[in-house]
C-alpha cells in the first residue's frame, strides 16, 4: 500500500498517525475543521482535503481523486459529555461518515480500517477478566453507542454484498500531545497553569492509559497485517491502568502546582474500561512500549512545551465538562 486516504487528520490521534507515517505512506486527509480539529495540526506533506465525511458525494470524490489503496478512518465525535447533551452530530459523523467511507472502499475494492474504541464494550466494573474481541457490546452512552453501531453495520457490509476489506480496531484511553482540553490530561495541564482548579468526577474511575504514539503504531500494523473481518484490542501493558485521580495529581506534580475540585459524576458514566491485547500481539506483532509514568511524564511536557497551541485549543471549548 503506498496511498492512504486518512480522515479527522486535525484531530488527535489522526494527526500522530500522519507525523509517524508521513514518510511511509503518501497520505490525503479528510477533515471538516470541526469540534476537536486544529489547523494547527496538519502535518507537513499531507494532501488537505477540507469535507464532511458524512457528505457522501464529497467522499466519493475525494476518493475517486485520490485513487487510495486503503482509507483509515479516525474522524468521530468523541466527547461523552457533549454526547448526553445532544447526541446527533455523534450519529452524523460516527455512523453515517463510517458508512460513506465503507461504501466508497467497496465500491473500490480497497481496505478499511476503522478506528473504534474500548468503550463500546461498556463497564467492565463487574468484570472478573479483561474484554477480548469476542466480547458483547454494553455500550452505555450515548457516543459509545454510535461507535458500536458503527462497528456493527460495518462488519454487515464486510458479510455481505458489498465485500468490504474491514478492519476493526479499539483503542483505549489515549492520550499525548495534541489532544485536544476537552479531555483530562490536556485539560489539567490548563487547569493548573491558570490557577483553575481541575473538577474531577467524585467516584474513582479506573483506565488504561495508552500513549498515542502505541496506538497509531497498532494501527498501522492493523493496516498492513490485519485479516480481513477481524477486530483487534489496541491496548497498553497492564501497569498503564490506573485511576483517575492518581494520574492527574501525577499531571498536578508535573506541573509542579494546582488544585484538584471533586465535582457531581456524569451521566452514563463507566468506572472502569479493560482490554486484553494479546491478539494484536500476536496477530499483528505490535505491542504498546510506553510505560505509564513515561506516557504522562512526556504527555505533560510537550503541552507546558507548546502552551501557544494549548492556549489556541482551550479558546475552542466552551464550555468544558469535568474530567473523567
Amino acid at each position: 500500500m503506498k496511498r492512504v486516504i486518512v480522515t479527522g487528520h486535525l484531530g488527535f490521534i489522526a494527526s500522530a498517525f500522519c507525523e509517524r507515517f508521513g514518510q511511509t505512506y503518501e497520505i490525503s486527509g479528510i477533515d471538516f475543521a470541526g469540534w476537536g480539529s486544529m489547523l494547527e495540526n496538519l502535518m507537513p506533506g499531507v494532501r488537505d482535503f477540507r469535507a464532511d465525511i458524512a457528505d457522501r458525494d464529497a467522499v466519493d470524490r475525494i476518493v475517486e481523486q485520490t485513487r487510495p489503496d486503503a482509507i483509515v478512518n479516525f474522524a468521530a465525535e468523541s466527547h461523552v459529555d457533549r454526547s448526553n447533551e445532544d447526541d446527533s452530530c455523534f450519529w452524523r459523523s460516527n455512523v453515517l461518515g463510517a458508512r460513506n467511507l465503507a461504501l466508497a472502499a467497496s465500491k473500490r475494492g480497497i481496505r478499511m480500517v476503522h478506528v473504534s474504541t474500548d468503550e463500546v464494550y461498556g463497564d467492565a466494573t463487574s468484570a472478573s477478566e479483561p474484554w477480548i474481541e469476542s466480547m458483547a457490546f454494553r455500550p452505555k452512552n450515548p457516543y459509545a453507542v454510535t461507535k458500536a453501531a458503527a462497528e456493527m453495520l460495518l462488519a454487515v457490509y464486510a458479510k455481505g454484498r458489498t465485500e468490504l476489506d474491514l478492519v476493526l480496531t479499539r483503542g483505549a484511553n489515549t492520550v499525548g500531545p495534541r489532544q485536544f482540553p476537552e479531555k483530562a490530561i490536556p485539560k489539567a495541564v490548563w487547569c493548573f497553569t491558570h490557577g483553575v482548579p481541575f473538577p474531577l468526577f467524585r467516584t474513582p474511575a479506573r483506565r488504561m492509559w495508552l500513549h498515542v504514539a502505541d496506538h497509531v503504531a497498532g494501527i498501522e500494523a492493523a493496516l498492513r497485517k490485519g485479516q480481513r473481518g477481524e477486530a483487534y484490542n489496541i491496548a497498553p501493558m497492564a501497569d498503564c491502568e490506573a485511576v483517575t485521580e492518581t494520574v492527574i495529581e501525577r499531571v498536578r506534580d508535573l506541573v509542579g502546582r494546582g488544585d484538584i475540585q471533586k465535582v457531581e459524576d456524569r451521566d452514563h458514566y463507566d468506572l472502569r474500561y479493560w482490554m486484553d491485547a494479546s491478539k494484536a500481539k500476536l496477530a499483528l506483532g505490535w505491542q504498546a512500549v510506553h510505560g505509564l509514568e513515561d506516557t504522562l511524564s512526556s504527555t505533560v511536557r510537550w503541552y507546558l512545551d507548546h502552551p501557544a497551541w494549548l492556549e489556541a485549543a482551550h479558546a475552542k471549548v466552551s464550555p468544558a465538562g469535568p474530567g473523567g
